[in-house]
């Protein structure tokens, strides 16, 4: 699944320029402040840091957030940190941190080197970043060893899985085309197939959803699916992180629910398609399992 805002956490890894005044300063000359103190030692050269991030716009507006899970970030403490113009203002707050602090970070968009344009009008973005835990390198080591492995476990069920989604998909697309299928429209034109209902509440526009899906178009051929990774796809309901057929699409779902998606170009990736794989105005249909979703 293709983001529609580019991702933006690559700021952490590009040089910042210029210093604002504030609360307390990092190296690079940026100013955060601490929201929440947390608690014991900052971590030590060579730790991992476990993180949580928000990005948000001058109106609040969260662009990117990675919150606990298998997408939550991590970086490693450096013995020396980038100086300018390679500084890392992330990673300097990163090494001044406490486990259960939580941290603001403002970063004028003007002092940010060739912004990318889903930025590029904006006056600042914020960091709100939030330490889950420090890990030494043996400690890291294991953990990924262990992520691994779980990872290999999960990525081998879900492909037993794959056949019978294939045959599900097929049969179900089959009825669609044929006026078979009972499905339900939106005002927007989104159609939707519940294959089996989930259990609570919807989620709602910004919290955290996490998808299991299986992509094809409408001749059948399959674009993309998150099944043979072993992960489920993470993404910030209602933010404009996915095409529109997928904001609308999950905020109908309940957890553990099953359900079919066809989602017209307009709602998808439009005139522009998704060179080479998704041609222009293509209809998309989507085999998507809600495991899940985190926020008020």
């Amino acid at each position: 699944m293709k983001f529609n805002l580019s991702s933006i956490l690559f700021l952490l890894a590009i040089g910042i320029l210029g210093c604002k005044s504030g609360d307390t300063k990092l190296p690079s000359g940026f100013d955060y402040k601490v929201i929440q103190a947390g608690k014991g030692d900052v971590p030590k050269v060579n730790d991992y840091v476990f993180f949580t991030i928000k990005i948000t716009d001058e109106k609040g507006k969260v662009l990117q957030e990675m919150k606990e899970g298998p997408q939550m970030p991590v970086m490693q403490i450096l013995q020396e940190m980038p100086k300018h113009p390679m500084a890392n203002p992330v990673l300097e707050l990163l090494a001044v941190s406490k486990v259960g602090g939580l941290y603001q970070l403002i970063m004028p968009v003007d002092s940010i080197p060739n912004p990318p344009a889903d930025i590029a009008d904006m006056k600042h973005i914020t960091y709100e970043v939030g330490i889950k835990e420090f890990k030494n390198e043996e400690q890291y080591k294991k953990y990924m060893e262990e992520q691994q492995a779980e990872m290999q476990a999960k990525i081998a069920a879900n492909m037993e899985k794959l056949p019978a989604i294939e045959e599900l998909t097929k049969t179900t697309l089959e009825d669609y085309k044929s006026g078979k299928l009972e499905t339900k429209t939106t005002a927007s034109g989104l159609k939707y197939y519940i294959v089996k209902e989930g259990q609570g509440p919807n989620p709602k526009t910004g919290n955290t959803v996490s998808v299991n899906y299986y992509g094809v178009l409408s001749d059948g051929k399959m674009f993309d699916n998150s099944f043979q990774r072993g992960q489920t796809f993470p993404f910030t309901l209602g933010q404009n992180q996915v095409i529109k057929g997928w904001d609308e699409g999950i905020a109908l779902l309940n957890k553990g629910a099953k359900a079919f998606l066809f989602i017209p170009g307009a709602l998808g990736y439009g005139e522009a398609g998704s060179p080479p794989v998704i041609p222009a105005n293509a209809e998309l249909v989507f085999y998507v399992e809600l495991d899940d979703f985190t926020g008020q």
